[in-house]
């Protein structure tokens, strides 16, 4: 018997959402991640270019991918990791993709289905994984300074701002950029004389928070700390609890982690692939 990728119906997302727990005794971040795309389904039912797939029509053992553009997440929670090697041979790279988070325990599977068909590895690098309980980061004091606004982000005109200074931005990066901005919670420090975005946090579609950087001309004054209180505070008031990476190396992120009282809980992985899709893709 051939083994087939078949995509999950949208309706059946819920049920394998519910495979997973969102205390994180399975895999929290496969939770946040499925949670995040049910309600960008229920938001707009149209949306294109997310796919959901599992081995042979079964994914009672949590076993599915799911694809968006050029990124992708994966996640089990059968030990034996046979089927999720098995999914992952079945894929179509021939468009690249990033994997994000990957759990330790996935890395050697992604990377041995990668070289089984033949398919380059160009990044492989560990992450370190923060993490704040809701409770911890419902108390969190947000007090921004006189003539500054903490707000979501909204305009197109500020999304291109945040595209053209991200490190990992490339062709398609806006719209992926677009689409998680206006679906999830994204928050931006602006000044309140003429609305100029002067840093910014985002949350990524695995419920992770990311992309957290500040306009240059207004480095060191605290706009950093500001805007990951005030989107910290405001996942844990939306009832989640907050995740986000960094890189071991990044020294600013780690100390900023510590002030802020999240703890370092592991390691997961960001692997790629070559991307060769465009924006003729969409």
């Amino acid at each position: 018997m051939f083994d087939r990728l078949i995509e999950i119906n949208r309706k059946d997302l819920l049920a394998l959402k519910n495979l997973y727990s969102p205390d994180g005794s399975k895999s929290y971040i496969a939770y946040t991640t499925l949670d995040n795309y049910i309600r960008w389904f229920e938001q707009d039912p149209c949306i294109k270019h997310i796919s959901a797939f599992c081995l042979n029509g079964d994914f009672s053992d949590g076993t599915f991918v799911i694809t968006d553009r050029c990124s992708i997440y994966v996640d089990t929670f059968n030990e034996n990791l046979d089927n999720l090697l098995r999914l992952l041979k079945l894929i179509d790279y021939s468009k690249g993709y990033d994997f994000l988070s990957v759990r330790p325990a996935l890395r050697p599977i992604v990377r041995e289905a990668l070289s089984s068909i033949s398919v380059e590895i160009v990044t492989d690098e560990p992450t370190l994984l923060c993490y704040m309980r809701k409770e911890e980061a419902l108390k969190i004091k947000v007090h921004p300074p006189d003539g500054i606004q903490l707000r979501q982000i909204t305009k197109d005109s500020d999304i291109e701002k945040v595209n053209a200074v991200w490190p990992e931005r490339n062709e398609n990066s806006f719209q992926f950029l677009k689409r998680m901005i206006m679906n999830n919670i994204c928050i931006g420090v602006f000044r309140e004389e003429d609305g100029r975005l002067l840093s910014w946090n985002l949350r990524l579609p695995t419920g992770l928070l990311g992309v957290l950087q500040t306009d240059q001309e207004f480095y060191g004054r605290g706009y950093a700390t500001l805007v990951k209180k005030a989107i910290a505070r405001k996942v844990a008031e939306s009832g989640d609890d907050i995740y986000y990476d960094i890189f071991a190396n990044n020294t600013a992120a780690r100390n900023l982690a510590n002030k802020l009282g999240f703890k370092i809980i592991g390691e997961v992985y960001w692997i790629a692939t070559k991307i060769t899709w465009t924006t003729d893709d969409e």
